[in-house]
């Protein structure tokens, strides 16, 4: 079950000092910090369709009166929430969610080749909703408010970030952001994108900065061929590599500073051409191929966070609350992630599904102690049950 060792990526200290570091608590008594980041970790991870108003009604649940022991209010109202989330210091969630991310590496391990994927989604609802945000022209995107999540995914989402500005509509700009502001305090890992980044220039940022990254490219793109890179025609489980190249890039206006590797490849499936960009000399292209087919996972993560962690739904419509809440919903990803690895889970609705009821359980245990009883007899009843 692991449970206690995954919830212990939350230490019971961290909380009480981070809202000492952050000043989260001045100038109020009722919702402060930590009740409020537990109530909505626990109304995340519990409720698929988590709102205001369920947070209102878990708060008074047998449930969050034991695990928010201490607090002498009974009852709160939804209004109150809304009005905390818009005020509260997002600070103190980011730095929960940052020692998080620590904490799991720590703890479970990083992967030998640390690669790290980058994508974003979007989250888009009418502007009578919503009233910041980007718009999109032509036909009803017009009508709608567009925010956009970018995020640095590993086997965990390692760095999140909010963007509302038109100006970060291009993934030319909102990826290359988090990419540079990821690579500020590590650069060991490899960079994986999609097409959303095009621009020469941006290449060249990376390249400059040692920046490692794999990326695919239009196979129209302009460029001139400058050597080849030693190869062999190589059939993966899913394509068949054609070419190796280094190329200079240019587009319409400016050429790239630096040469890349063109690697050229056929899908077995559709005979489609498709090619992959980037500034990595030694590794094959087989293996090229095989870490951007990995950037599949942050695709598969951002369905898992919109479906089951409710992301698509934004409870807050103020810009400080929605950032609270996509800080901890990040957090349960993490833990969800922790509880799926150690008990080599496959799957995140199954693993949410098991994570509940482990989490039930440990709440029955702790309810049987504080009534005199010995918690110790749960396990036996429950080891009966599975023979």
């Amino acid at each position: 079950m692991e449970l206690q060792k995954i919830l212990s990526l939350i230490p019971a200290n961290l909380l009480e000092e981070l809202a000492v570091e952050t000043k989260v608590n001045i100038f109020t008594k009722k919702l402060q910090g930590e009740v409020i980041f537990k109530l909505l970790l626990h109304c995340i991870i519990s409720h698929k369709d988590n709102s205001l108003r369920v947070m209102e009604s878990a708060y008074e649940t047998l449930f969050f009166k034991l695990v928010n022991q201490g607090q002498k209010h009974t009852t709160i109202h939804y209004s109150s929430i809304s009005t905390r989330l818009s005020v509260i210091n997002v600070s103190y969630f980011e730095k929960i969610f940052k020692t998080c991310v620590s904490l799991y590496h720590n703890e479970l391990g990083e992967d030998k080749a640390h690669i790290m994927k980058f994508d974003s989604t979007i989250v888009a609802l009418s502007t009578k909703l919503l009233q910041i945000g980007y718009h999109l022209k032509g036909g009803d995107a017009e009508k709608y408010r567009q925010l956009k999540f970018t995020v640095g995914y590993s086997n965990i989402p390692e760095i999140v970030h909010f963007y509302k500005e038109q100006t970060h509509s291009s993934e030319n700009i909102t990826l290359k952001e988090t990419i540079l502001k990821q690579s500020e305090t590590e650069i060991k890992s490899i960079k994986v994108f999609d097409r959303g980044i095009n621009a020469r220039k941006t290449y060249d940022i990376f390249t400059e900065k040692r920046i490692q990254f794999v990326s695919r490219i239009n196979t129209n793109a302009k460029h001139d061929k400058k050597s080849s890179h030693p190869v062999k025609i190589v059939k993966t489980s899913t394509l068949e590599i054609v070419s190796d190249e280094w190329c200079q890039f240019y587009g319409e206006t400016c050429k790239a500073k630096f040469l890349y590797r063109r690697i050229e490849a056929t899908l077995l499936s559709t005979g489609e051409s498709i090619c992959f960009i980037t500034n990595i000399e030694n590794l094959t292209a087989e293996e090229i191929t095989e870490i951007y087919k990995q950037r599949w996972e942050i695709e598969v993560f951002f369905r898992f966070i919109k479906q089951l962690l409710n992301l698509k739904h934004l409870i807050s419509r103020n810009e400080n609350g929605i950032k609270v809440v996509l800080y901890v919903i990040m957090i349960a990803a993490i833990l969800l992630q922790a509880y799926k690895k150690l008990n080599k889970l496959k799957g995140y609705k199954i693993t949410k599904l098991k994570f509940e009821a482990d989490l039930e359980v440990e709440i029955v245990k702790d309810l049987v102690q504080i009534c005199g009883g010995n918690p110790d007899l749960i396990n036996n009843i429950l080891a009966c049950n599975s023979s």
